[in-house]
């Protein structure tokens, strides 16, 4: 009977404590909802969250502005673009994600189209969400980014193209003579004596059947600066390849391209936003960029920037500058 009744005090006594602790937070001002914190990686659903495929995400940074960032490939994935504005992480937060059907980004190959990758950033714009993009694009990423700006000018604040892929497609009829001296120029290129030079170093030169799976892995690399890379060197700066890269997404979105081509530069002069190229001088896309040079001519607001002494990934050959280069499109009005 006594632990019955204690039961029932020590129950309206903590009944008080609760009602007095209840009156004393009214009228302060507590959020209904903290804020999402901010995530390193996410997914972006493309239609129902647990049927749909899904666009990986990732951000990085810490600073206000944001910048949307999107890889070459097709089939490649992101993170060779990260050292690209590791200097700049404190001053913006980027927005990096693999495009769908790359790496992280798994879908259907019938769910793989130019015109989804370009609404998959219209998808990722809402989300964030942002009114207007600024958007850096790496090689056929440049392309991507030309294309969303061209189906959403009034969506795009800034582009700024790195090592673009060929920005008229077709190449019209009167710059094939340009494109063949570029290509020819590039073929020379390949012969140079430093590719064999850093093969030999390290003992690569052998059967590849004796090579372990480091130096099959070195030999690659060292191949693949060959075409990407001035200094062919710097190869071991290199990651990634082999099975990160999906090779059949090119084919896929390749074969869905406009049966009319495009002329992105042509675009640009209808634009109400600031362009600028940054291209290395020995890019095995336009080599001595004799393309782009003629093109740009068209339209003087787009700002070019050629880095001397580098190829396709700018930023690896010439660190230095390609930063100072970056820094400096980032500030155009």
């Amino acid at each position: 009977m006594y632990t019955i009744t204690a039961f029932i005090r020590y129950g309206c006594l903590w009944s008080s404590l609760l009602l007095l602790l209840t009156s004393s937070l009214q009228g302060q001002d507590y959020p209904k909802q903290y804020p999402l914190p901010s995530l390193k990686d996410w997914f972006l659903s493309t239609g129902n969250w647990q049927t749909s495929p899904q666009i990986y995400v990732r951000e990085f940074g810490k600073g206000k502005d944001t910048i949307l960032m999107l890889h070459g490939g097709w089939g490649a994935e992101h993170t060779g673009m990260i050292s690209a504005v590791k200097s700049l992480e404190d001053e913006y937060k980027f927005i990096f994600y693999d495009q769908r059907g790359s790496l992280r980004s798994p879908f259907p190959d019938s769910l793989i189209t130019f015109n989804s990758h370009i609404e998959d950033i219209e998808l990722l714009r809402k989300a964030l969400p942002l009114n207007k993009l600024r958007i850096i694009g790496h090689s056929m990423g440049a392309v991507l980014a030309s294309a969303y700006a061209a189906k959403y000018p009034d969506r795009v604040r800034q582009l700024i193209l790195l090592a673009p892929a060929q920005l008229k497609n077709p190449i019209p009829e009167e710059d094939s003579e340009l494109q063949q001296i570029a290509f020819q120029k590039f073929q020379e290129f390949m012969k140079r004596p430093e590719v064999a030079l850093e093969k030999e170093k390290y003992g690569l030169s052998k059967a590849e059947s004796n090579l372990s799976s480091k130096e099959q892995t070195a030999l690659f690399r060292i191949n693949f600066a060959q075409r990407m890379l001035y200094n062919v060197d710097r190869w071991v700066e290199l990651m990634g390849g082999r099975a990160l890269y999906k090779g059949h997404v090119f084919g896929l979105t390749a074969n869905t391209y406009p049966q009319d081509g495009w002329d992105y530069i042509n675009r640009f002069s209808k634009g109400n936003y600031p362009v600028s190229i940054i291209a290395g001088d020995h890019d095995f896309l336009d080599f001595d960029n004799l393309l782009v040079k003629k093109w740009i001519k068209e339209i003087p607001s787009i700002e070019l920037s050629i880095i001397n002494k580098a190829g396709h990934i700018i930023w690896v050959d010439q660190p230095d500058i390609f930063d100072q280069t970056l820094r400096r499109a980032l500030n155009r009005k």
